[in-house]
C-alpha cells in the first residue's frame, strides 16, 4: 500500500454531530500512513482539546478553558511532524523514547541542522521548540495514562520582572519553569519597509479589479488600528455602532483629525476561547481599541454602499424575497468579497496582503508592529528636547545617564499605557520590542537626518557622536 505519511484531517463538524460525536466535532485528527486512524495520537488530541489533560494539571482536574481551535490545529500538525520523523528514523516509538537521547539529541538536533526540514535548511527556534514540546507532552500524557513508564522532565526556573498592566513603573518579580533543552530564541528585531514601499504596496492592493476597494479598506483598518487579521475577518457589521450618533468619541474637544472612536473587539480575538458562536467565530477576551474617526467614517460609508453591492452573489442564491432576507440576516460580517458574496477569512486576508508584490516579510502581523512603532515615533515628537539631550550623550547605550533613563521611562509609559492596550498584548515583554526599536533608531542618528530635521532637533557634532 502507498505510504501516505501522517496527515492532519478536519472532518465536517455537522457530520460528526449527527453521528453523535458533537464534543469532538471541531477537533482535528491524524491519519497514519496505512492510511488509518492514529488511535493513541488522536486520543491525546481529544483529551487535550476537551481539557481532560494538560501539562500543568496532568489530568488531576479538567481545564475549564481548553485550547482554542487554532491551537489544536497547530498541535495536530506538530505532533504529526514528530510522528512522521519517528517513523522515518527506523520506527522510533515516541511512546517509549527518551526525552534527552531522542527528542533533544536526535529530533531537535536534526531540525537545528536542517536534516529534518523541507529544504535542508536549519529551522528557526520558533518552529523547533513547539514541535519538541508537543512530542514531549504526548509522552507525558502516555505516562499519566499508564501507557509507558513514568519519567522526569528536566526543568529550569527563571526569574523575571513583569510590568504592571496599568503602570509602567510598577513591577512584580515572577518565576517561570521551563524544560531544559529548549532552543534559545533570539529577541525579534523589527525592520520595516520604507514608507515609499508601503505606499506603493497599498496602491497595488487598491488597484486590484473588483476587490481592490474592499481589500484596501481591510489593509487600512489593520494598519490604522493594529487589529489582527482574524479580528478583521470576524469584524461585524455593527462592531462600529450603526448609528454615528452612538459612536463613543473619547476626545471630542480635540481637532477632528485627532479624534478617535472606542470600539469593542471580541470575535476572533487571540487568547482564551470562551465559545464558538453560530457563525463559527471564536469569542475571545474582550478588549477596546481606538479607531480614528476618519477611518470610522470610511467603514460606515463602505457598509452602507459597497458592502451591499458585494452581497449580490450571495443573495442570488435565494429564489424568493423571504429566502434572500434569511441570507441577508446570516451575513453578519463586515468585509464581503464582491466576487463571491462571502466573508473574508483570516487566510484570505493574509493571501491578498502577501500577494500584492509587497516588500519582503511584509505581513498583517508586521503591520501591527508598524502601527505601534509609527505611533511611538509620533508620540516621541512631543519630547524633542529630551531626545535632543539624549543624542548629545556620548556612548549613550553604554551608561545609565539620567537623560537616557528619563527617555526610557517616557517611552515605557507610552508603550504600557497607550500602545499595549491597543494591541491587547497579554505580556508586557511582548511590547518591549518597540522600546528596543526606538533605541535602535537613536543608535544611528546619522541615518535619521531627515526625521530629526522634521522634529526640529539639531544634529550633534562629530565629537558628540563618537
Amino acid at each position: 500500500m502507498i505510504d501516505y505519511g501522517f496527515k492532519v484531517v478536519f472532518p465536517e463538524p455537522q457530520f460528526l454531530k449527527e453521528a453523535g460525536f458533537g464534543k469532538v466535532a471541531r477537533l482535528p485528527f491524524i491519519f497514519d500512513g496505512e492510511p488509518g486512524y492514529a488511535r493513541l495520537p488522536n486520543q491525546f488530541l481529544i483529551d487535550k482539546g476537551l481539557g481532560y489533560w494538560d501539562p500543568k494539571w496532568r489530568g488531576a482536574k479538567r481545564n475549564p478553558l481548553p485550547p482554542t481551535r487554532q491551537s489544536m490545529k497547530d498541535y495536530a500538525y506538530w505532533l504529526a511532524n514528530a510522528l512522521e520523523w519517528a517513523k522515518k528514523r527506523g520506527g522510533i516509538d515516541l511512546m517509549t523514547a527518551d526525552y534527552t537521547d531522542v527528542l533533544i539529541n536526535r529530533y531537535q538536533d536534526e531540525m537545528l541542522k536542517g536534516i529534518w526540514s523541507l529544504n535542508n535548511t536549519p529551522l528557526a527556534p520558533e518552529t523547533i521548540n513547539p514541535r519538541a514540546q508537543i512530542a514531549l507532552e504526548y509522552q507525558m500524557w502516555a505516562a499519566d495514562k499508564g501507557l509507558r513508564e513514568p519519567f522526569l522532565v528536566p526543568t529550569v526556573t527563571s526569574i523575571y520582572v513583569a510590568g504592571s498592566h496599568n503602570n509602567s513603573k510598577s513591577h512584580e518579580v515572577k518565576s517561570v519553569e521551563s524544560r531544559k533543552g529548549k532552543v534559545k530564541v533570539n529577541k525579534r528585531t523589527l525592520v520595516f519597509p520604507s514608507d515609499e514601499q508601503i505606499a506603493a504596496w497599498r496602491m497595488r492592493v487598491y488597484a486590484k479589479p473588483i476587490v481592490g476597494k474592499t481589500e484596501g479598506l481591510i489593509a487600512d483598518v489593520i494598519l490604522s488600528t493594529a487589529i489582527r487579521r482574524e479580528e478583521a475577518s470576524c469584524w461585524r457589521v455593527d462592531t462600529l455602532p450603526l448609528d454615528p450618533k452612538e459612536w463613543k468619541i473619547v476626545n471630542p474637544d480635540q481637532p477632528e483629525e485627532f479624534q478617535s472612536v472606542i470600539v469593542t473587539v471580541k470575535y476572533g480575538a487571540k487568547g482564551k476561547e470562551y465559545a464558538i458562536d453560530e457563525h463559527g467565530d471564536k469569542l475571545g477576551p474582550e478588549g477596546t481599541i481606538h479607531v480614528p474617526i476618519w477611518l470610522a467614517r470610511r467603514i460606515d460609508e463602505y457598509r452602507n454602499n459597497d458592502r451591499l453591492l458585494a452581497l449580490k452573489p450571495a443573495l442570488r442564491q435565494g429564489k424568493t424575497a423571504e429566502a434572500q432576507r434569511r441570507i441577508l440576516k446570516q451575513m453578519v460580517h463586515l468585509f464581503i468579497n464582491p466576487k463571491t458574496g462571502k466573508r473574508y477569512t483570516g487566510d484570505q486576508i493574509y493571501r491578498f496582503w502577501t500577494e500584492a508584490n509587497g516588500p519582503d516579510h511584509w505581513s498583517p502581523h508586521l503591520g501591527r508592529d508598524w502601527w505601534a512603532c509609527t505611533y511611538l515615533w509620533e508620540r516621541m515628537k512631543q519630547h524633542t528636547e529630551l531626545i535632543q539631550q539624549v543624542l548629545k550623550v556620548p556612548n549613550m547605550q553604554k551608561n545609565n545617564h539620567p537623560m537616557l533613563l528619563a527617555l526610557r521611562d517616557t517611552v515605557q509609559t507610552v508603550i504600557q499605557l497607550e500602545i499595549r492596550p491597543q494591541l491587547r498584548h497579554a505580556s508586557a515583554a511582548t511590547s518591549e520590542i518597540y522600546l528596543q526599536w526606538l533605541f535602535n533608531q537613536l543608535r544611528v542618528p546619522l541615518n535619521q537626518t531627515r526625521r530629526w530635521a522634521e522634529m526640529g532637533v539639531d544634529e550633534s557634532t562629530e565629537e558628540e557622536r563618537a
